[in-house]
């Protein structure tokens, strides 16, 4: 006569029902479950161990975690379970009568999701200046460079443009029959008046009233056309003379 036994094997595995259906030979069947929530857990890679350690049987489990599966005959059983996003489980020995069915639940135990180490590399700021080569062009050691420090730090009144850069090499400050201050370059040939680049825009003399000296943020002074860096040398070469370029934070601001 067959019998139908259900049985709990330990804390993974508990009991399922009263009454399982009738199947051919001994069959182990049951469920997969999450431990902690009971959800069915589909997909569940079930290997049955006999007593020898060898295979006797492998299934999955369906969309509900149930699974099935025929035992070749009677003895000592293992439930091996795994799935991803779980850890791994295996059951105590179920020991299976000759012509008995067995269902039990196997519970899985959540496995929290796991990554290498990740290292973050945050680059410092990049200081307006920076961005338009500013710091590049004061490394080459060619011309003269005000930093909105060096302006703060003069002790003289500045009113002008030409107050920030009396003091560089290679310029002169000479007046107007207007009594105003007006940069002036001298060259072999001569003195010359250079052109003005502002971030970017080139403005012929006289500007020295152009520009706040509140509003810069650097100076760059070439007074030979020799000195003057290539994306400054077509207003260099046009007037043939050195040139004054200033940044305003308005203008890096835009940029």
């Amino acid at each position: 006569m067959r019998r139908t036994v259900l049985r709990g094997v330990g804390p993974v595995l508990a009991l399922l029902a009263t009454t399982v259906g009738a199947l051919r030979a001994q069959t182990l069947s049951g469920v997969v479950l999450e431990a902690g929530t009971d959800r069915p857990i589909s997909f569940a890679e079930i290997t049955i161990l006999g007593d020898t350690g060898a295979v006797a049987a492998s299934t999955f489990s369906d969309g509900e975690g149930a699974f099935s599966a025929r035992l070749p005959r009677a003895g000592g059983y293992q439930i091996y379970a795994v799935r991803l996003g779980y850890y791994a489980s295996v059951s105590e020995f179920i020991d299976v009568v000759k012509g008995e069915d067995i269902a039990v639940a196997v519970r899985l135990q959540p496995k929290p999701f796991e990554t290498d180490s990740l290292t973050v590399e945050v680059s410092p700021p990049v200081s307006p200046l920076e961005r338009v080569g500013f710091y590049d062009r004061m490394k080459a050691g060619v011309g003269s460079f005000f930093t909105r420090e060096d302006i703060e730090a003069k002790t003289v009144a500045q009113h002008t443009l030409a107050d920030v850069i009396r003091e560089a090499p290679g310029v002169r400050i000479d007046t107007d029959r207007y009594g105003k201050n007006r940069v002036a370059m001298a060259t072999l040939q001569g003195v010359c008046a250079p052109y003005l680049i502002v971030d970017g825009l080139t403005l012929q003399p006289p500007w020295e009233d152009v520009v706040n000296v509140g509003d810069l943020e650097g100076v760059e002074v070439y007074p030979r056309v020799s000195q003057v860096p290539s994306e400054y040398l077509l207003a260099a070469r046009t007037s043939g003379c050195g040139v004054v370029v200033a940044w305003t934070r308005i203008g890096l601001g835009r940029r």
